[in-house]
């Protein structure tokens, strides 16, 4: 805790300094790292700590209750439902707390729908996405109780083939592209999952034939509609468009004897502070409660909503820690290079989606600030972690960085390109700390390979 007089600066996350450290909730992140670059090493061929994932419970438990009390002041909490987007970390330490919190999960694969049985969250609050769902998958889903949503005609056909196999029930939603142009979505490209030329999705012209396959099927339960526009949307509004449009496709199935659509389904996707108000340049960003407001009136009371939040409830619960390994020119002079430890294969987002993070150093310093870019070692020109950057202070080689932001798609989007190891995770819960996944090391990455070393 902050001693008497000390001089303590709050950012919008559990991540703040004091004096000139900088701390996860009560634990200075240095210390983190010392120890653990202290610890025996045992097989680890005495590699260093970094790069090391950090995440804050209080934050994920912040962000978690932001939704609840948006759903409780729009008098809501019985009929808005949270399902947590596993792809956006799908660590099972971390899931576990998110079930705690009494959250659905919205997975888009096998292997994460285990992990949401596994982590304890409840079969029939689990619903299984995905324009490509394999057999196995569809069978695991209905063998434990879990809703899919239909994707495609083929889609449709496979999940009634198993529901006949199996003699089980399916509860499924339409999942539907509305067709939407680039410019009523401005995000990503590859962010975007309804524009008309999306994968995902039945585009309306098909509905009907898809709508009395279904109907016609009597191990199928037509229960809900699902839309999923895209991700980092600032904007709430997107939100009242969906709502409207599935709405208008819901009245009509009515009228074509469709009389158990309970829910609505509006995706996920609203977006974090990456900035932290450093650019003048975004639009406003629409909170957690302006979703649930640009949505709450439109609602019948037959009606409840599932929403998808992943970024928005466990982006800003992590960072990104690394270690500067040196500092280079171009050879033109024009360029400088922080060389840091951690890389593209630790967090491809700033050049998978020209994604900005913010840098902060874990130890203050007077000196004087410089435009910088910072790089990994992996070999690609397009291995960065933040182009063109304005660090506060000089870097200097052994010093450690904080990239911000990191806990949506961070370890999620990892890979061990050029056969590097992937990070250690820890959790923070006050002034404790605990490792929530080892780091890889040689072995753990040969040990698949048929008669590997």
């Amino acid at each position: 805790m902050a001693e008497p007089g000390a001089s303590q600066i709050q950012l919008p996350t559990a991540f703040y300094y004091l004096n000139d450290d900088f701390l996860c909730e009560n634990t200075p992140v240095h210390l983190i790292q010392n120890e653990l670059e202290n610890a025996p090493s045992g097989k680890d061929d005495c590699r260093p700590a970094t790069p090391l994932y950090i995440y804050s419970q209080a934050q994920l438990h912040r962000n978690i209750q932001g939704y609840k009390n948006a759903i409780q002041s729009a008098k809501m909490l019985d009929r808005i439902h949270i399902f947590y987007a596993v792809k956006a970390n799908a660590n099972l330490h971390l899931m576990e707390l998110v079930r705690k919190q009494n959250c659905g999960a919205v997975t888009v694969s096998g292997y994460e729908l285990q992990a949401a049985l596994n982590s304890g969250f409840v079969p029939e609050m689990i619903l299984l996405n995905g324009n490509g769902k394999q057999i196995w998958e569809i069978r695991l889903a209905l063998k434990n109780g879990c809703m899919l949503n239909v994707d495609s005609l083929f889609d449709a056909e496979n999940i009634i083939s198993v529901a006949r196999e199996l003699q089980k029930p399916a509860r499924v939603l339409i999942r539907v592209n509305p067709g939407l142009e680039q410019s009523s979505t401005p995000v990503h490209s590859y962010l975007s999952t309804a524009l008309k030329n999306s994968k995902f999705g039945i585009p309306l012209h098909q509905f009907d034939q898809i709508v009395e396959l279904l109907k016609a099927e009597r191990f199928i339960q037509l229960v809900g509609l699902h839309c999923h526009v895209g991700s980092t949307i600032r904007d709430a509004a997107v939100y009242t468009t969906v709502t409207r449009i599935l709405l208008d496709i819901r009245q009509k199935l009515i009228t074509q004897g469709c009389n158990n659509l309970k829910y609505l389904d509006i995706g996920g996707g609203l977006g974090i502070d990456y900035y932290h108000g450093t650019s003048e340049g975004q639009s406003p960003l629409s909170s957690t409660g302006d979703l649930i407001q640009a949505i709450a009136s439109l609602l019948p009371l037959d009606v409840e909503v599932i929403i998808e939040p992943g970024r928005s409830i466990v982006g800003n619960t992590g960072i990104l820690v690394t270690k500067i390994l040196g500092i280079k020119k171009s050879p033109d002079g024009g360029k400088q290079f922080v060389v840091v430890d951690a890389a593209m294969n630790d967090l491809i987002r700033p050049s998978f989606y020209q994604a900005y993070h913010h840098v902060l150093p874990v130890r203050k310093t007077d000196s004087s600030e410089g435009i910088y870019d910072i790089v990994g070692p992996v070999c690609e020109s397009g291995d960065f972690l933040a182009v063109d950057r304005r660090l506060t202070q000089q870097p200097v080689k052994g010093e450690l960085l904080a990239i911000m932001d990191v806990g949506a798609y961070g370890i999620a989007m990892a890979s061990n390109y050029n056969m590097r190891g992937r990070a250690m995770e820890v959790m923070v819960d006050g002034n404790k700390w605990k490792i929530i996944r080892r780091r890889e090391n040689f072995e753990s990455l040969v040990q698949t390979m048929i008669d590997g070393v």
